[in-house]
């Protein structure tokens, strides 16, 4: 799939995704149902909301993590859905029968994976809904990165809200959770549950946020939309050649 293929996959997927600007404040146990640690945050605001920095068309970086708490899996040609979640998280168990869905009903074409910065130990007394798809613990943050993003302040989230500029994933500077981990602090993932989706040429990130906001749930009918853009957009390259 070539680079303007891909650009036009992500014009056709923008009904997926809602514009946002400007700031709103929120606290803790808002009514979306996202799981926060209680940490006052930013979130976008002028259509749809995300608990995360926005990278919405950008390449997300290479997925390295620090163990496979099941078999690796295989991502070659296959779209990807990373769900950031915790195992306190009640939202976190309320999305995975819809993971759970989407892995078995489109696992051929695509890969769903769960990471969390908790511990193993934690993993393993968790008592949720059993997840049925691949799940892996993110690799700890440098102890230079902690102490960078110990130091930021409310005043740095503000600045980067202010910034015309596209995001910069190699060096995002909001305060990292004390189970944070390196690839999830990359998206700046402050909220619980947080999915992307990769598509599988150039892994740009087509859908991202909170999987069950209201107007704006990740569904199975937009999972197989997607899919099939893929599809027609693969076979129509493959034609050219």
């Amino acid at each position: 799939m070539s680079a303007n293929l891909v650009k036009r996959v992500a014009v056709c997927l923008c009904v997926c995704l809602c514009g946002v600007a400007g700031a709103q404040t929120v606290a803790e146990c808002d009514a979306s149902g996202v799981c926060t640690t209680g940490r006052v945050q930013t979130v976008a605001d002028g259509g749809k909301q995300i608990w995360a920095l926005s990278c919405a068309f950008t390449d997300a970086p290479p997925l390295e993590v620090a163990k496979w708490l099941t078999d690796k899996p295989e991502t070659e040609g296959k779209f990807v859905i990373i769900e950031f979640w915790r195992t306190w998280c009640g939202a976190c168990k309320r999305m995975t029968p819809l993971m759970n869905t989407l892995h078995r009903k489109f696992g051929d074409e695509l890969v769903v994976i769960g990471i969390t910065g908790e511990t193993e130990e934690q993993v393993k007394a968790y008592k949720g809904p059993k997840k049925e798809y691949a799940l892996a613990l993110d690799r700890p943050l440098p102890a230079d990165q902690k102490k960078k993003q110990d130091k930021a302040d409310a005043q740095t989230s503000q600045k980067r809200a202010e910034s015309e500029e596209g995001p910069d994933l190699t060096d995002f500077a909001a305060k990292a959770h004390p189970d944070q981990g390196a690839y999830e602090a990359l998206f700046g993932v402050w909220g619980w549950p947080h999915v992307i989706i990769l598509e599988p040429q150039y892994r740009t990130i087509i859908w991202e946020g909170f999987p069950g906001l209201k107007g704006y749930e990740l569904t199975e009918a937009k999972v197989a939309r997607i899919l099939a853009i893929g599809r027609g957009q693969n076979k129509e390259s493959k034609s050219k050649k």
